[in-house]
């Protein structure tokens, strides 16, 4: 696994072993920043990595010009990794990692002054957390008007065309991942 693009392009990152963590294919995260780069100027940009795992999706928006990336998952393994993916890319000074459970976590988050510009949402596949962490999304106050949501999930899960203020703008399959991209309405 290495990051797809930008400044550290094919830096390689860890993850663990086993099956806890599914990590976005390379394909897949190479995909949805092509998809993205067309929306959104990555450069200057603040995202979430919700269930960030390794933090590749994050990491790769960090490497094409991101100025922040907060990643957010439950488990301790990967918050560890996430770290060390972050120091061994040079990217820990322009990120956070906090462990908190998804999707409630959200609305302990405090983002400022500034919202983020966009956010990576890849649960676990068929646990119904790809919608309740939309649904927090689309009410909270988290995001900034015209941010991107990026959402990976299992090809047969069926997501709504809105949740909130998030309305789906493209919904794409790669094998059995499913990635959709909601978009923030402008107020």
């Amino acid at each position: 696994m290495r990051i797809t693009g930008g400044a550290a392009r094919g830096r390689s990152l860890r993850a663990p072993r086993g099956s806890k963590v599914r990590p976005t294919a390379d394909k897949v995260r190479g995909a949805i920043f092509n998809i993205l780069a067309n929306r959104v100027d990555i450069a200057g940009s603040r995202w979430l990595d919700l269930f960030a795992g390794t933090g590749a999706l994050g990491l790769d928006a960090l490497s094409r010009g991101a100025i922040h990336v907060t990643f957010i998952d439950d488990s301790r393994e990967s918050c560890r990794f996430v770290r060390d993916n972050l120091e061994r890319s040079g990217f820990a000074d322009r990120a956070e990692v906090r462990k908190l459970s998804l999707p409630v976590g959200l609305f302990r988050l405090d983002p400022g002054n500034e919202r983020f510009s966009g956010a990576f949402v890849d649960p676990p596949y068929r646990c119904g957390l790809s919608q309740r962490t939309l649904e927090a999304l689309g009410e909270g106050g988290l995001l900034s008007p015209g941010a991107w949501v990026v959402v990976e999930h299992g090809a047969d899960e069926q997501l709504a065309e809105r949740y909130g203020t998030l309305r789906l703008e493209s919904s794409r399959r790669y094998g059995s991942t499913g990635v959709s991209l909601y978009a923030m309405e402008e107020k």
